[in-house]
């Protein structure tokens, strides 16, 4: 239920004047920035601990691959359990995490199976709050208001890509990745705090499936539109490519380009500021161009972008390059999913979105080991090329065969029985 009523002139800022939304996206972008300085310290220490690129690799792996085993159940659970305690209890976990990972890491204690166990347990916990999240978001302010508060999450997103590896560079230069984790830490509590203050008008769960049947009808619709997996199929694809620089931009930050730890963060951060660009750049872009030429055109950026990382060793390159790659890959995405998400009907919409967080989680984990394995054979700077190729070719064959299209789905649930 709305908690304001629609006024006449609603503006991108709108939705905060909702006093428990403005809360609760203060309090996610601390968290937020929070996670990607966690990340970016993660990465750091395992070069740390090892110099070998496919164990570099497997944090991201070890970060992803949650997204894969539980996004499907995630989504269930979002419909089926109390949002709020979801994703207060989540929250208090990862916190604890967070915590435990950094006592290991300043006490020296810190060891690869470590890093990585932690860092999975972790994302796993995020994972299963996240389509409780995004499902919560229409209780908070009104249908007018929707469309801006995405909005405004989707910059409180990618701000916190762009200020968060800045951060993190500093911190670790100053007390080093153990510091990080315990500020990440602490950046959960306010989320903590809101939700355990925040009384729905509606408590309890939302729909009175069983959870296993929330999860088969879910996975049922997904399966019978043609059109959403045409979309899954396209987002997993691009995912799959675009991991080659989350992957192995910590590798180039070390050994190619010899950076400090501040100077790692300043790469990192360069993503996020593309991200940003790409969010302030796409809505003129896209009333002139159609959405395949836009991905193309973005594919395009990216791989740009990746080969310049790849054949220099000048700084100054480098953060362009990584900037291109921030801009191009939003833009691709930005794209998809906002067109996959006009199609969905409301009582599907948390499951469906869980499917596409599987599909991203997939095509993030599979790319980081093949990358990471790519550039142990082949060598880094071959690894990054081989991926800009990669990415302009499958671009190019999939807007070919699998052009974006709006269909209009069904807009009523099932008869279900719990």
């Amino acid at each position: 239920m709305a908690i304001i009523a629609a006024t006449p002139e609603l503006g991108p800022w709108s939705p905060l004047r909702v006093r428990v939304f403005r809360a609760m996206w203060i309090a996610s972008v601390v968290s937020n920035v929070g996670t990607t300085m966690h990340t970016v310290a993660a990465a750091w220490a395992m070069t740390d601990l090892s110099s070998n690129p496919t164990v570099v690799s497997l944090v991201q792996t070890a970060w992803g691959v949650p997204g894969f085993l539980v996004a499907i159940p995630a989504g269930a659970f979002a419909d089926v359990l109390d949002r709020r305690k979801l994703i207060l209890i989540s929250q208090v976990v990862s916190m604890l995490l967070a915590a435990a990972l950094g006592v290991l890491t300043v006490t020296h204690h810190l060891q690869v199976p470590s890093l990585l166990m932690l860092t999975f347990v972790l994302s796993v916990a995020l994972t299963m709050s996240g389509p409780a999240f995004m499902a919560l978001i229409p209780d908070l302010v009104t249908p007018a208001e929707l469309g801006q508060a995405i909005g405004l999450n989707n910059i409180a997103y990618n701000g916190s890509q762009s200020a968060g590896p800045a951060l993190a560079g500093v911190a670790i230069a100053l007390a080093g990745p153990g510091a990080v984790f315990l500020i990440n830490a602490a950046s959960f509590l306010g989320i903590v705090v809101v939700m355990w203050r925040y009384r729905p008008e509606r408590p309890g769960p939302t729909s009175n499936e069983p959870k296993l049947a929330a999860m088969k009808t879910g996975i049922t619709y997904f399966a019978g539109k043609p059109v959403l997996k045409k979309y899954a199929i396209r987002i997993a694809l691009s995912f799959l490519a675009t991991s080659a620089m989350v992957a192995l931009l910590p590798v180039v930050a070390r050994q190619q380009l010899h950076t400090t730890a501040t100077q790692f963060g300043l790469l990192s951060a360069a993503v996020g500021i593309g991200a940003v660009m790409a969010v302030w750049l796409m809505p003129p872009l896209k009333l002139r161009f159609e959405p395949d030429a836009l991905i193309f055109g973005a594919a395009t950026l990216w791989s740009l972008g990746t080969a310049m990382v790849a054949v220099t060793e000048w700084i100054p390159v480098a953060l362009v390059g990584v900037l291109f790659t921030g801009i191009g890959s939003m833009a691709a995405m930005n794209t998809i999913y906002s067109m996959f998400m006009m199609m969905l009907p409301t009582w599907i919409r948390g499951r469906a979105s869980s499917v596409v967080m599987l599909t991203v989680w997939v095509g993030m984990s599979l790319g980081a080991v093949l990358w990471g394995a790519a550039a142990n054979a082949i060598g880094i700077r071959d690894a990054l090329l081989l991926a800009a190729a990669f990415h302009l070719a499958v671009t190019a064959v999939v807007t070919t065969l699998f052009r974006l299209t709006i269909e209009e789905l069904d807009s009523e649930p099932p008869n279900v029985t719990s």
